[in-house]
């Protein structure tokens, strides 16, 4: 496949300028306004790279920070300012050179990038009501009930002061999503209680979760 890059940037002439000098390279360009959209364009796509309005970032940031960058921090990503009175495009990114262009970026960061989809790196704190237990049996004396602390549609972790360790399975149920169907997960990491000055809890990667269940949490996580 040829090289796609997402265009972030709000409607109007500007934006026209970028994507006319981005097509101009022969590079596929997909354009959204924002990211709070749950269309193919963010959710289905992957990308080998991402460029942003840098007054499009600043409005989208007063809206949700953490989604801006926990949905982009993975990607090559360079910033554009459109200079009205020359008609030069500015661009910046970590590690450029002088003078660096926009056909700089894509040689240089985009083409060497494995396409990814933007959904795979969207974490969000949102405060799910959780069940969470040691057994698939869910016996009361192996549960808890707790919350998580943030959430993406991959992984999740979870307020507990139990003592777990990496590699321990998990079951969970989220009140929330409306499907009760046990979750599984696997325990990636854990902060222990009075170790360090952090929440204490453990990171799970979802092993068998419900294609329902999937969905909502994508969808609370672009509104």
């Amino acid at each position: 496949m040829g090289i796609r890059i997402l265009l972030i940037a709000r409607e109007g002439e500007v934006r026209k300028k970028y994507l006319e000098a981005i097509t101009a390279l022969g590079v596929e360009a997909v354009v959204v306004s924002s990211l709070k959209m749950t269309d193919s364009a963010l959710m289905d796509i992957s990308y080998h790279g991402v460029v942003v309005d840098m007054r499009t970032k600043v409005a989208i940031l007063k809206d949700d920070k953490e989604l801006v960058y926990t949905a982009l921090r993975n990607f090559p990503v360079a910033h554009l300012h459109f200079k009205s009175t020359t008609g030069e495009i500015r661009l910046f990114y970590p590690g450029q050179k002088a003078r660096s262009t926009l056909e700089d970026f894509v040689n240089r960061e985009c083409s060497r990038f494995t396409p990814q989809v933007l959904r795979s790196y969207v974490r969000k704190r949102i405060h799910y009501n959780v069940v969470l237990s040691e057994n698939r049996e869910f016996s009361a004396e192996r549960c808890e009930k707790t919350v998580t602390v943030y959430i993406s549609a991959e992984e999740c972790f979870v307020f507990s002061v139990k003592d777990w360790k990496p590699g321990d399975s998990a079951w969970l149920t989220i009140k929330e999503l409306g499907d009760n169907t046990p979750i599984c997960a696997i325990v990636r990491w854990c902060v222990k209680w009075g170790e360090e000055m952090r929440v204490p809890g453990i990171k799970l990667k979802f092993t068998e979760i419900s294609e329902s269940q999937t969905q909502k949490i994508r969808e609370n996580l672009w509104h």
